[in-house]
Order: structure tokens, then sequence, then C-alpha cells
């Protein structure tokens, strides 16, 4: 696909596409192996996680766990351990996320939230951000059977925006979410990882900022 000046829609992946929050996940789960269960973790095994819901965390770390522990107690402890060690997500947003989003509304296209995240942390982030507020809806992982990389998220934002993918831009950062979208039959822009080696490919466009969205949008992209 050359340009994108068919698209009505954007939808949008949360971390790492709004908010700069991969490293921040990837270093507490680092922190919670090395000081909770006193090991280390390899950096290509934290680099799985990227994109991953919960599940994908605790399979990272599964092999550094005790034996007896399923992904429940695993959460528990997680949630344990990161009680006095709050995000502070206002201060990871994407500072060309907000006037990206204001460009789109501006300009007439609809834009969307498709996250693996679970609702209940997407609505406090969505919320705290202040970029609920450009959302049509919100669909997050814990609302479908599997998460991404399987599909069904995305399709079912094409079935609620009642438009054909070729209509839709689809903006990710991971593996998982540019497979789920390329399933979904979506062209997909990404937004490039350049600290840390993760697989990106497969995408119909590559962007360093949400301040390009607008020249991808309007057919003469960078």
């Amino acid at each position: 696909m050359t340009n994108a000046t068919a698209v009505e829609a954007v939808i949008f992946d949360m971390d790492g596409v709004l908010i700069d929050s991969e490293v921040v996940y990837m270093n507490r789960l680092r922190w919670f192996v090395r000081d909770f269960l006193g090991k280390q973790v390899p950096e290509e095994r934290l680099l799985t996680m990227v994109g991953a819901t919960g599940n994908g965390h605790f399979e990272a770390v599964r092999e550094y766990c005790p034996p007896d522990w399923d992904i429940e107690v695993f959460r528990s402890h997680y949630r344990e351990f990161g009680k006095d060690k709050p995000i502070d997500y206002p201060g990871i947003l994407f500072p060309d996320a907000l006037p990206a989003l204001e460009w789109l509304k501006r300009h007439g296209y609809r834009t969307v939230l498709a996250t693996s995240t679970i609702r209940e942390r997407a609505e406090e982030i969505k919320t705290l951000c202040g970029f609920g507020a450009y959302m049509e809806f919100v669909l997050c992982g814990d609302m479908f059977r599997e998460s991404k990389p399987n599909p069904e998220i995305y399709l079912r934002c094409l079935e609620l925006l009642k438009l054909p993918g070729e209509n839709c831009l689809v903006v990710e950062d991971s593996p998982y979410g540019i497979e789920a979208a390329v399933r979904a039959g979506i062209p997909v822009a990404v937004r490039r990882e350049r600290r840390f080696p993760v697989d990106q490919r497969g995408a119909d466009w590559y962007i360093d900022s949400l301040a390009e969205l607008p020249g991808l949008l309007m057919g003469s992209p960078k």
C-alpha cells in the first residue's frame, strides 16, 4: 500500500504508541524477578513481553518462578511488589500523542483505542493522560478470549466502526499487534522502537513520531 488517503478511522494501540510504557514494564518485571525472587532475567526473555498481556509477562519469566506458581499467584505477588512503585502515566505520555489526536479530531477522523491492557488499567490510564476524550470507544484485552496476536480485537473494531479494513489504519509498535492487524486486514503504521531490538516487520509504514500521521493520511508521508 502506497498511501493512506482512504482512511476514515485510526485505531491506536496504547502501550508503546500513546504512552512510553514498554521500557517501564520491562524494568519492573526485571526488578521483580531480581528483588523478589533473587534471580536475573536475560534481556531476550524480557523482550518477549513487549506488547503482551499480563499472561505474557508471566510466560516471559515463568521458568524463574517457583514451580507451584500459576498466573494468579504471579499476579498477586507482582501487584504487591508494585504497590509502592506507582507508575507516573502522565509522565510517560508521548509528547506527540495529544497533538496528533487533536489534529485527527479537527480533520474529521474517527479515533479508537484497542489495547491488550485490562479494562481497569486502561480506563485509569486514558483518564490520567487525557486521551480518553478523543476515543469513540475503547476495547481491551480482557474483553476477548485471546489477546493479540489474535485479530479478534481489531475485527471487533471494524464491526463497531462499520468500516472495511482498507478504510482504517492501525498504529502499533509490537510484533503481536502488527500480526493481529495484518490478520484482520487493516493497514498498519508502526512507531519505531530504536532503544531495544524488537521485531517490527510486516507493517505498511514506519514512523518515528505520531506527528508524521498527518502527512501519511494526507498522502505525503516522510
